[in-house]
């Protein structure tokens, strides 16, 4: 009796060994990259980008045209199965798929996966993917970063300006001239907005026209860091790195947004690089 009681005893102190063990395990996290995603497809409705190959926080979801995460989501490295589903409630138009692909994604490193382009049969440009690597420098004191993703399925190649006041008038020469539909152009240094009344612009136009203007959209101002709370990206923060990417209207009749504000061309803001 003495020695099964013994027995019962070690095989309970035993476990609790285990259990405190268990208690201080610390999970090892995994190789990291990090992602914007963006719905810029302007004629269906809200779509799901979903890792399908493991188990993963990362994702978008519930994503009307023009959405995306502003801020880059940590996704884990190595090859990636993304699909991008129809976003609904209903199970037989929530399981269809809008693009499968596997992405081969390198620890540390930051990336942007727009879709893009029509869903309709026969309109062109067609739907496609966009993945962009994203590796912006440090634009240097007193200066910002940005550059410019022509997204805008419909508006052709564009010309792009950047403007301080609404009054200010374009150049003959743009700052970037020709966009091409579904490129990105290089990283350009812009100084900060020194001044409250300074609040930058990226403008759009039609390629090699200064009228009419397709977009004037502001960039977003930020917000200086204090000693307690960290900056926010903007046109007002030195060190920031933006990617403005142009987007067209919502197809009329479409199941994307038709309020006022998607009747018109604008540029969605991501931000690649905090100050």
């Amino acid at each position: 009796m003495t020695a099964l009681r013994f027995c019962a005893l070690s095989g309970v102190v035993i476990l609790g060994i285990g259990c405190s063990k268990e208690k201080t395990f610390t999970e090892p996290l995994p190789p990291l990259a990090a992602i914007h995603f963006l719905n810029a497809v302007p004629d269906t409705m809200q779509l799901d980008f979903r890792v399908v190959d493991i188990v993963s926080n990362a994702g978008f979801f519930d994503a009307n045209f023009r959405d995306g995460n502003m801020f880059y989501t940590g996704i884990e490295a190595g090859s990636r199965e993304i699909r991008v589903f129809l976003s609904s409630t209903n199970p037989s138009i929530a399981s269809q798929v809008m693009w499968d692909s596997t992405l081969n994604l390198t620890a540390a490193t930051n990336y942007t996966l727009i879709q893009t382009g029509f869903a309709r049969t026969g309109q062109a440009p067609a739907r496609a993917a966009l993945l962009l690597t994203d590796n912006p420098a440090a634009p240097g004191a007193g200066n910002i970063g940005l550059r410019v993703v022509n997204a805008g399925a419909g508006l052709g190649n564009v010309d792009v300006n950047v403007t301080r006041h609404a009054t200010d008038t374009l150049p003959d020469t743009p700052l970037l001239s020709g966009v091409v539909y579904g490129t990105t152009s290089v990283y350009l240094t812009l100084p900060v907005d020194a001044a409250a009344a300074d609040s930058s612009r990226v403008v759009i136009t039609a390629a090699g026209t200064k009228a009419p203007v397709l977009a004037t959209v502001k960039l977003p101002a930020g917000l200086a860091g204090t000693a307690t709370t960290d900056p926010i990206a903007g046109a007002r923060v030195a060190g920031s790195v933006l990617s403005a990417v142009v987007v067209p209207r919502s197809v009329a009749g479409s199941l994307a947004p038709q309020t006022a504000p998607f009747l018109v061309p604008t540029a969605v803001f991501l931000v690649d690089r905090r100050p």
